[in-house]
């Protein structure tokens, strides 16, 4: 069998970037992700400007990312949709039904 050629040429690598210092003294605060995907006001408007803009793929990464930081027992009790259907959504090939995406939403926004 023959061989599979390979590039040569070398990807992106983080061990090439060049280190920044910071000044001394200056404070840096912890970002947590997990925290902004919880807020419900904020996923509801950037899901609303997605919509206005046409952007179906970011609709749907954004709600992914937020589903994906919520507990899911809770959300189905919440919203009435089963365990298994919010996580169905949340497969990389999942296709969710308008009904199931506006009930999230209303959920969000309620």
């Amino acid at each position: 069998m023959p061989r599979a050629k390979t590039s040569k040429k070398q990807g992106f690598s983080f061990q090439d970037m060049e280190t920044i210092s910071l000044k001394k003294g200056a404070k840096v605060a912890r970002f947590k992700a997990s925290a902004t995907l919880k807020n419900k006001a904020l996923i509801a408007e950037a899901l609303w400007h997605t919509l206005v803009e046409n952007d179906v793929e970011g609709f749907k990464e954004i709600l992914k990312a937020h589903l994906e930081n919520l507990n899911k027992d809770e959300l189905a009790e919440e919203t009435g949709l089963s365990r298994r259907t919010i996580f169905r959504m949340l497969e990389p090939d999942g296709n969710p039904t308008l009904k199931n995406i506006s009930t999230i939403i209303n959920k969000l926004c309620a």
